[in-house]
């Protein structure tokens, strides 16, 4: 994006996606760190009122919880803590086997406690990895899937960018793969730098990328495909070798039905801006009929000027792409 130029930034907020998260990773740690610490008051005020009970494997217990749901830090302060105050009130009974093997039976608590605590962040690692791309920091064609399924049967207008790298294949057989994967990077920055944080970016392919995003109204929709389309294929620096791409723009007035349909029909509105060259294709599925487009005309700026970077593709059937491809003619 050139220097100075500002982008502008849709103020109103809505509903995040989520993700199908373990049970463990759905806990805040805030509240389960405050869970534990007065599961750990309780247990020492009762180990006080009862001396004749041992609570060691009790205190053990709440440790490892602690390791599991908040990290290994937490836990060795809550272990610690515990340790002195039974220490204080004369209850560590196992002081009494003498230094080496009271040595021995702390190591191999600390030791369980956090191997629980490495175990716990290793699933987290490897299940957001699971999740991501690697190379561009995208989510993969699975967590796409995922995030989109799990919003099934909800309304409200919805937004679903099918874009596509142009010129990628050139650049990898003239300056090798490191040159294209830098301009996947780049255009995968250009992206996250564009839409919100809680907006679904996704690599399903080599070249191809999708998002996926909320709006409040269709003014919103072609705020978003008109920003997408400035910052990556407009905002370029004199000798500049970053790539353009090619976006299909679909708006679906009634929130997602079929996604499978849905990337389809934005991939047909792709196909048409990489064939004309425009760049950018948007339309708007008709009444939820996943069949039909319908073509999103431009709108009269602040300025009374017409809108310029919005390619209007006439109303057709995704079936009938032969019929679009010969109509569609008119550039906005």
């Amino acid at each position: 994006m050139k220097p100075g130029i500002k982008v502008e930034r849709r103020k109103a907020k809505t509903r995040a996606f989520r993700f199908r998260q373990p049970f463990f990773m759905q806990i805040p740690k805030t509240l389960a760190a405050s869970l534990l610490a007065g599961c750990a008051l309780i247990a020492m005020f009762a180990s006080h009122a009862i001396p004749n009970v041992a609570f060691g494997p009790f205190f053990l217990l709440i440790c490892a919880f602690g390791a599991w749901f908040v990290g290994n830090q937490f836990a060795v302060l809550l272990g610690l803590f515990i340790a002195s105050i039974q220490i204080l009130n004369g209850h560590a009974l196992y002081l009494q086997d003498g230094p080496v093997v009271s040595a021995m039976k702390f190591c191999s608590v600390v030791a369980v406690v956090l191997m629980l605590g490495v175990a716990r962040a290793a699933l987290e690692i490897e299940w957001r990895f699971a999740r991501v791309d690697p190379l561009t920091g995208a989510l993969n064609r699975k967590a796409f899937f995922e995030a989109v399924a799990r919003e099934a049967g909800q309304t409200g207008m919805t937004v679903l960018v099918y874009a596509d790298i142009d010129g990628l294949k050139r650049l990898n057989d003239r300056h090798g793969h490191e040159a294209g994967d830098k301009a996947l990077r780049d255009f995968a920055d250009g992206v996250r730098n564009t839409v919100r944080k809680d907006d679904v970016f996704a690599r399903i392919g080599g070249d191809e990328f999708v998002i996926f995003l909320r709006v409040h109204d269709t003014a919103a929709a072609e705020l978003v495909a008109q920003r997408l389309h400035r910052v990556l294929n407009l905002d370029f620096d004199a000798g500049g070798a970053k790539l353009k791409c090619s976006l299909g723009v679909l708006v679906l007035p009634a929130g997602s039905r079929s996604i499978d349909a849905e990337l389809k029909q934005a991939d047909t509105l792709m196909y048409h801006a990489k064939r004309d060259r425009t760049g950018l294709m948007m339309a708007t599925s008709v009444k939820g009929d996943m069949q039909e487009l319908m073509p999103y005309a431009p709108t009269d700026n602040a300025a009374g000027q017409q809108r310029s970077s919005v390619r209007i593709a006439p109303r057709s059937t995704v079936a009938a792409t032969s019929d679009l491809r010969s109509k569609n003619s008119i550039a906005a």
